[in-house]
């Protein structure tokens, strides 16, 4: 299948644009045993890569990175973290990385060998004032990044598609359920409703379903 035509149309470059590239069970799980590695086919993997190569940077909640064990990416990696619990010692510093943190996490001294071990590591440590989806957001536009792949967790998410920041959500649906999945759905922070319009669906031989949405 042609992964520019699940990527589908993009603005151009230097205008702003959030995408989330995810992948759930025919019911919305998000993981099974732990991780999302179970789901999706090689299509799915290569639509991820294709998002990242048409991104600025990489958006990714710190427990995503934990259980996918994320690496070193030629695209630039934020991780959003408050409690900096991360390894530095990790291949993925040996890529370009920032960890957006609240303001509270850069002046926390309980944190401090934390932050050093991180700086040491080479990651930038931006702060994210209280630490809001759009703090996050705008924090990570500030370091010139305007095009946005967010890939998880359900957390971030929740946080991004409740204040309204997704611009276009790609969506892969696994036909498949299992005893082991993780829990489904987001718990979104507000009772709003965002409504998402369907652009493009396709399928393969196997069932797995691409679907693309953008916002309103």
């Amino acid at each position: 299948m042609d992964i520019s035509t699940l990527i589908g149309p993009t603005l151009p470059a230097g205008q702003p644009e959030l995408r989330a590239v995810t992948a759930t069970t025919i019911f919305g799980a998000f993981t099974r045993r732990g991780t999302s590695g179970a789901l999706g086919n090689d299509t799915d993997h290569a639509l991820l890569l294709g998002v990242r190569e048409w991104a600025d940077c990489v958006l990714v909640g710190a427990g995503t990175v934990r259980a996918e064990g994320y690496g070193s990416s030629d695209t630039p990696t934020v991780i959003v973290s408050g409690s900096l619990d991360l390894d530095p010692s990790s291949d993925l510093f040996n890529g370009t990385v920032a960890v957006a943190t609240p303001a509270h996490s850069l002046d926390d001294a309980s944190l401090a060998p934390r932050r050093e071990a991180l700086r040491s590591a080479g990651a930038r440590l931006i702060p994210t004032g209280s630490g809001s989806a759009h703090e996050v957001v705008d924090a990570v536009r500030s370091l010139g990044y305007t095009r946005i792949s967010c890939e998880g967790g359900p957390s971030l998410y929740a946080a991004l598609f409740s204040a309204g920041l997704v611009d276009v959500l790609h969506l892969t649906v696994d036909p498949s359920l299992s005893g082991e999945d993780g829990p489904a759905g987001l718990s979104l922070d507000s009772t709003d409703t965002h409504r998402f319009t369907l652009e493009a669906a396709e399928w393969e031989r196997d069932s797995m379903l691409f679907c693309r949405y953008r916002y309103g």
